[in-house]
């Protein structure tokens, strides 16, 4: 058997090439027949479209058709429309010629209608002013004699007002306020006269006041290391006792009090002091300090 090895061999490879051929047939049958179909497909595709394009313009020249038939009854009726319109153009002329008549013959009518009204109107109107007129005039004359009337009334009234005599409550009323304005008169006198008084008063004072001080004004620096003397220690404690009492007085006078008397000449003659350097003047009571105080600035007022 081994003589029919190579012969076993020799046919697988003529079956191999044998499968192979026709491989390459088949292959090349499918691929003819591919390119078969698609020439076949777009032949189909191409008389497709020709009918399909065939068909649209079958269908546009029946559209063209019908359109024209369409364009040609819309001319007429077109025609047929314009002349109803020229129609009615003339008719809406005469009616609207026949209406402008009738206007102008309907204001003619109002017009006149108008000026006959305005004339009755003007005439009753007259009338009307004349009547009310001659009212206003009758009724000017009553009135006048009505204020005649009551001036005289007035008058007369005004004569009794004044002859009539003084009622006892009025009598008594009167010497009342008679007998207040007296007593604030007396009132008013006698508080002149305390302002005087006191005005001297504090003038002497204050007049013995520089005679027994230097009035002479001193500027310069407060020293508070310098030592005070007696005598300032004593007004000063006066002072600060005497503030309280400046708060509670009442408001000064106004200034429309004449002006005070000028002050007398002081005394040629200063009062005797046993020892005049150590000599204090007398602390007022507080109540005279007060008043003082008031007299000073109604002075200075």
């Amino acid at each position: 058997m081994p003589h029919l090895l190579p012969l076993v061999c020799a046919l697988q490879a003529l079956e191999e090439r044998l499968k192979q051929e026709q491989r390459e047939e088949v292959h090349a049958l499918k691929e003819a027949h591919r390119r078969t179909l698609d020439i076949l497909r777009q032949q189909s595709d191409q008389e497709l479209q020709t009918l399909h394009l065939q068909s649209e313009v079958c269908s546009r020249s029946n559209r063209i058709t019908d359109l024209d038939h369409e364009i040609h009854s819309l001319n007429e009726t077109i025609d047929t429309l314009t002349r109803e319109l020229e129609l009615k153009g003339k008719e809406v002329l005469r009616v609207r010629s026949e209406a402008n008549h009738q206007i102008r013959a309907h204001e003619q009518d109002l017009s006149k209608r108008h000026e006959r009204e305005m004339g009755e109107l003007n005439a009753v109107h007259h009338r009307e002013t004349q009547i009310m007129l001659a009212d206003f005039n009758k009724a000017q004359e009553v009135l006048k004699d009505k204020i005649s009337a009551l001036q005289i009334l007035l008058e007369g009234t005004e004569e009794k007002l004044r002859n009539r005599e003084s009622r006892p409550e009025d009598l008594h009323i009167i010497a009342e306020l008679r007998e207040m304005v007296t007593e604030r008169e007396a009132l008013v006198k006698k508080l002149v006269d305390d302002k005087k008084f006191y005005q001297l008063e504090l003038v002497n004072r204050e007049t013995g006041f520089n005679k027994v001080f230097n009035s002479s004004a001193n500027v310069g620096v407060i020293n508070p290391l310098i030592k005070v003397s007696r005598r300032c220690r004593v007004w000063r404690a006066l002072w600060v006792k005497a503030l309280p009492l400046f708060s509670c007085l009442p408001p000064s006078p106004s200034p429309q009090h004449p002006p005070p008397p000028p002050p007398p000449p002081p005394s040629p003659h200063p009062p005797h002091h046993p020892m005049p350097s150590l000599a204090l003047p007398h602390a007022p009571h507080p109540q005279e300090a007060l008043v003082q105080h008031q007299g000073l600035q109604s002075f200075r007022r």
